[in-house]
């Protein structure tokens, strides 16, 4: 494999990894709590998604848009239903709330759906040659739509009410309340908008390989890994530590490690000797343990709960 390969490869795993990461840490960034059911939004929205288009068959596009805001509605409720009943209550209180809704969620499309695996139809399988390394129609499609959609998400944050009420809870949300911000309305629209970029992701993972009830706690580890990495609560954070983390998983993979094991002489390797693709979390965990040594905080200063 080119190495070109792997930095394309990695720039399109971060890309989509991003997407999801962006809702956990605005989410924590505003309300101090890690959300472990988040990565159940982008599975509930991919299933969403595959219902309308291959059920129903009814257009990609617009199915992947009805999904996403039907996600994000679902999350709305949930919030309603739960979250806000215990918003005061310590920070462990809603973190096992949210892996008991992560847990419920999960179960309830594998109840649905069953647990075999699924794929869209008509997926984009092309390829086109760049730099030596070959990228199929479907992947560039998830670039350039994770790349406007990440775009958008700065023009939301910075040219919006909305996302100028959000910077401001995120600073300080009893002086955002004092100053006239609805918290409560800003709180919906940021339990929507966070579970709708989730199912997105979630749509453009499963568009590329295969959609199944566990995508989302597989993905819930190396999307924590990227936001811890970035700087937890930092926006940009989030995106930087997505596509670094992408590098760093394929990188390690890519990596013929038996001349390091023999400079240091722990054993004389005679062949190549390459990580196997099953321990790529491995590899994610590693990267976040040396990081935190240095920056504790992450690459971009994060923000501590309370």
């Amino acid at each position: 494999m080119p190495f070109s390969q792997v930095i394309l490869n990695s720039i399109i795993f971060g890309s989509q990894l991003g997407l999801i990461a962006l809702g956990i840490t605005v989410v924590f960034a505003i309300l101090r709590f890690s959300n472990f059911a988040h990565g159940e939004f982008a599975v509930v929205g991919a299933y969403l998604a595959f219902l309308f288009s291959v059920t129903l068959k009814i257009n990609f596009i617009l199915s992947s848009a009805m999904a996403m805001a039907l996600t994000g509605l679902i999350a709305v409720v949930i919030d309603r239903l739960i979250y806000k009943r215990i918003r005061t209550e310590a920070g462990l209180v809603l973190l096992i709330a949210s892996m008991g809704v992560s847990i419920a969620l999960r179960h309830i499309v594998s109840a649905i759906w069953g647990a075999d695996p699924l794929s869209y139809e008509g997926v984009l399988t092309k390829s086109y040659s760049v730099l030596g390394a070959y990228v199929t129609g479907a992947q560039l499609l998830i670039f350039l739509i994770s790349a406007a959609a990440m775009m958008f998400f700065y023009l939301l944050l910075h040219k919006t009410k909305l996302g100028k009420a959000m910077r401001a809870l995120s600073d300080n949300m009893p002086l955002a309340q004092a100053r006239g911000i609805h918290v409560e309305g800003v709180i919906k629209w940021v339990w929507f908008i966070c579970a709708s970029y989730a199912a997105l992701g979630g749509i453009l993972i499963a568009w590329e390989t295969l959609l199944w009830p566990e995508l989302g706690f597989l993905l819930l580890l190396p999307v924590f890994c990227a936001v811890i990495l970035g700087g937890i609560g930092n926006v940009y954070g989030a995106i930087i530590g997505s596509l670094i983390l992408g590098f760093v998983e394929n990188l390690g993979l890519y990596i013929n490690w038996s001349p390091l094991l023999n400079f240091f002489g722990l054993f004389k390797a005679t062949s190549a000797i390459q990580i196997p693709e099953g321990y790529k979390p491995a590899i994610t965990f590693a990267a976040l343990v040396v990081v935190l040594i240095f920056l504790p905080t992450g690459i971009l200063k994060g923000q501590k709960g309370d």
